[in-house]
């Protein structure tokens, strides 16, 4: 996914970051590509400083997303950061909005003038069974809206049209360069041992794999664990598996996915969408 970042000063500039990267990982890669240490960055979203320790989906960046940079110089080490760029605008002004849910519904709810982008989206979960805020995609006459924006300064007024659609998950991506065993496929393959990890890596077990088996083969042994002893907590509205920061097929083998001995394998929530065939 890329992030779009606004320094103060300059033009703003677009980097491409991993989807479980940590605030500082993104700050690392600024100083990588934009000669800015990484001590003098201070990055900010929804009007929110981000911490050094927090990740992309806990700060609820979403692909394009707009992060404020602030370059912090020599004069400036022991003055507060300011965390709000724009003037409050007066409050008060309510208006009624009809919204087009991903379920083809219409919804009319009434907002501030002052409410953001995202405070609509908590609206719209109030109502509707959606996954989580970076996932939804809010659009006014085909223009996606950013989290941050405040609905008066979208244009948005009295009786607008708003539709709500879900962003697609990663398509798995091909890994390239695989070729067959020594032996030629004969034989039986030695097992892999592997570590599965929990949602926000809160919990890990170790599992047994054969690299010529399917990934869906451990999505049932999960399952089988789970119905007698809990060991790992599995999202119930679905979930996926990555490894190295690759988003694994349920239809392709370890061995095809290049799971080595001692590898991790992270549980991720939501569905995998079919890629082009």
């Amino acid at each position: 996914m890329d992030l779009i970042f606004e320094p103060e000063v300059g033009k703003p500039f677009m980097i491409e970051v991993w989807y479980f990267d940590t605030i500082l990982e993104i700050k690392e890669k600024i100083k990588k590509y934009q000669d800015i240490p990484v001590s003098k960055q201070t990055l900010i979203f929804n009007g929110q400083t981000l911490s050094d320790d927090a990740d992309i989906e806990k700060c609820l960046l979403l692909d394009r997303s707009h992060v404020q940079l602030r370059i912090a110089d020599d004069s400036s080490k022991n003055r507060p950061v300011k965390t709000e760029e724009f003037s409050p605008k007066p409050s008060g002004v309510k208006f009624h909005v009809n919204v087009k849910t991903p379920s083809a519904k219409i919804r009319t709810l009434e907002m501030d003038a002052n409410d953001t982008v995202s405070k609509l989206k908590e609206r719209i979960q109030e109502i509707e069974s959606v996954p989580m805020n970076n996932r939804l995609v809010v659009r006014l006459l085909g223009k996606e809206l950013q989290d941050n924006q405040m609905l008066v300064d979208c244009g948005i007024s009295e009786i607008s049209e708003i539709d709500i659609s879900l962003r697609p998950l990663p398509v798995p991506v091909p890994v390239k360069g695989i070729g067959n065993n020594n032996n030629g496929g004969r034989g039986v393959s030695r097992k892999l041992r592997v570590m599965v990890q929990s949602m926000c890596g809160k919990k890990k077990i170790p599992m047994e794999v054969n690299p010529s088996d399917k990934v869906g083969e451990l999505r049932k042994e999960l399952q089988k664990l789970n119905q007698r002893e809990q060991l790992l907590p599995l999202p119930s509205e679905g979930y996926f598996f990555i490894c190295g920061q690759n988003v694994m097929d349920d239809d392709k083998s370890f061995r095809w996915h290049q799971v080595a001995q001692g590898d991790t394998i992270e549980i991720f929530r939501g569905f995998v969408t079919a890629g082009a065939s």
